[in-house]
């Protein structure tokens, strides 16, 4: 796979490929692997078009991604496309319609597109499929429709929406994985370790999209291992009350010093929502209740 990374309006690729499937794979759920999929099944000589920075985050600042560009990257790795090619947005996203059609077609050597039906693209998203196909011609553009689970439309925006009511079982469904939080081990004030739970906390490697404040059931990956485990995601009320939100986990029978080393922690259930306690002792309690719920399993 070669990646084109920061590809502007005036770059052109090198290699002729026989298809090319585009989208902005906000998250890469299952809707997007059908999408890729459905271009590898046409040729394998493909290339996947995407952008630096997602259409929807860059004109939204509050969203944060679903997924980091190195564990897109991985995704894509594994689908083996001959290309993979990011877009400079805020360039592409000036060129008309017509031009990014031409664009496509002179500067990506497109020949045959794989697309979902709903696609936009030109300034003002001006351009839709109708325009894609009197370009390229009917039998060159193949449409995906909709990606459906439960009688639900797979989308970036309904994952969002169930990392923000702690429905992790239910997003890593129309994700096709487990939702994951990467980042450095970083030293804290050792409050869990003083109460009978030392924990890790992370510092993201990203700025990602985070769930619902709250409890839940984890495996986390420290050097190719994996551990069961709960982590706390929020301000610690009962301990702390921060204004800044933490991100603290506890593994199962894991004694190890991992200051300054990168984990992964995958998030497999919402267990409770944060709540402040009236007293050490209840938290702790609590805390003995949840872990026992998950070591039950």
């Amino acid at each position: 796979m070669k990646i084109y990374d920061n590809f502007g309006k005036d770059d052109s690729i090198t290699s002729d490929v026989e298809v090319t499937c585009i989208g902005a794979f906000d998250g890469v759920h299952k809707g997007h692997i059908e999408l890729i999929n459905k271009t590898k099944e046409i040729n394998k000589n493909f290339q996947i078009v995407t952008f630096d920075e997602i259409p929807k985050l860059y004109f939204d600042k509050s969203l944060k991604p679903l997924l980091d560009n190195k564990n897109k990257n991985n995704i894509f790795n594994d689908l083996k496309p001959t290309n993979l090619i990011y877009l400079k947005f805020d360039e592409i996203n000036q060129l008309s319609s017509d031009e990014f059609l031409k664009y496509l077609d002179i500067n990506l050597r497109t020949k045959k597109i794989v697309v979902g039906k709903d696609f936009k693209f030109g300034k003002n998203r001006s351009g839709d499929v109708d325009n894609i196909i009197s370009y390229f011609g009917k039998d060159n553009v193949i449409l995906l429709s909709d990606y459906i689970i439960d009688n639900e439309k797979v989308s970036s925006t309904k994952i969002r929406n169930f990392l923000d009511t702690g429905n992790i079982q239910k997003a890593n469904n129309f994700l096709g994985r487990e939702y994951e939080l990467s980042g450095l081990v970083v030293k804290g004030k050792k409050l869990g370790s003083k109460i009978g739970f030392p924990t890790a906390n992370l510092q993201l490697n990203n700025d990602l999209y985070l769930p619902k404040f709250g409890v839940y059931e984890i495996s986390c990956k420290v050097n190719g291992n994996l551990f069961k485990g709960i982590l706390n995601i929020g301000i610690t009320p009962t301990v702390l009350n921060s204004k800044k939100v933490k991100i603290e986990a506890h593994l199962f029978n894991f004694n190890e010093n991992i200051y300054d080393k990168n984990i992964v922690i995958q998030l497999k259930k919402f267990i409770r929502e944060e709540i402040k306690f009236n007293s050490i002792d209840d938290l702790i309690k609590q805390i003995n209740i949840d872990i026992s719920s998950v070591k039950k399993k």
